[in-house]
């Protein structure tokens, strides 16, 4: 991501007349564009849509690591420092082993937008990528979605988000899992499924901002994603529902 930071701060008598910008983000494979306005010492995203765009090349690029788990027919992507460098070779024999499945009664209509989810789920304090499953070849592991699916992991154990459809009208949300751990990290995608559904479904989504780097961001006792950059340092705070 560019810097969007790198113009002087207008003083009082121009900032009213500053224009909003649009700026595209990855936020763990997440990628969104914001509408962002000065606030401060940082900018204020007044709206975000989901969006796709291809990454930054070359110097300024910050990479995405792909995992093969069973060669090219289910990959793992991973957009995040911390995840990158965890052990992840026993997930492949994992995969071949018995299956824990979980469901959550959280259910929705057909052709409902739910993005907010896949970005709750990758805003966890856990390690974390987006999972590739080719529909023909490996049928069995039945993500959400095929193409880009979130999922928590450790270094021998797999849990990511699935769907079953209950009749014409609806579809419920749930969680499969692979490895030792798979009951354990499969409930905790189910809790946080649930608490999506609780306190962020009907919400207008996360407070998104972004701050230069080396700026200390404000501490917060809600849930919160930060993304260093280059230049800059994105913090996704949910700053809705009841987080005791």
């Amino acid at each position: 991501m560019a810097n969007p930071l790198k113009d002087p701060q207008p003083d009082a008598k121009h900032r009213s007349n500053q224009k909003p910008s649009n700026r595209p983000l990855r936020m763990r494979g997440n990628t969104r564009c914001l509408t962002l306005t000065r606030d401060g010492d940082h900018l204020t995203a007044t709206d975000a849509i989901l969006c796709g765009f291809v990454p930054m090349q070359g110097a300024g690029a910050d990479p995405v690591t792909r995992r093969s788990l069973r060669g090219d027919d289910v990959t793992l992507r991973i957009d995040d420092p911390e995840t990158r460098f965890l052990n992840l070779d026993a997930l492949t024999p994992a995969l071949d082993g018995p299956r824990v499945d979980a469901w959550s009664r959280v259910t929705i209509p057909p052709a409902t937008p739910f993005e907010s989810l896949h970005l709750w789920l990758a805003s966890q304090p856990h390690p974390y990528g987006l999972l590739a499953v080719d529909r023909d070849r490996a049928a069995d592991m039945d993500p959400q979605n095929w193409v880009s699916c979130p999922a928590l992991l450790k270094g021998d154990s797999i849990a990511y988000l699935t769907i079953r459809q209950l009749d014409d009208t609806t579809w419920e949300f749930g969680a499969r899992g692979y490895g030792p751990d798979a009951a354990p990290l499969t409930r905790h995608v189910v809790d946080l499924i649930i608490d999506w559904d609780r306190d962020h479904r009907n919400q207008p989504g996360p407070d998104i901002r972004v701050y230069p780097a080396g700026v200390a961001i404000p501490p917060t006792d809600r849930p919160q994603l930060l993304v260093p950059r280059h230049h800059t340092t994105t913090a996704i705070t949910w700053t809705a529902g009841d987080h005791r």
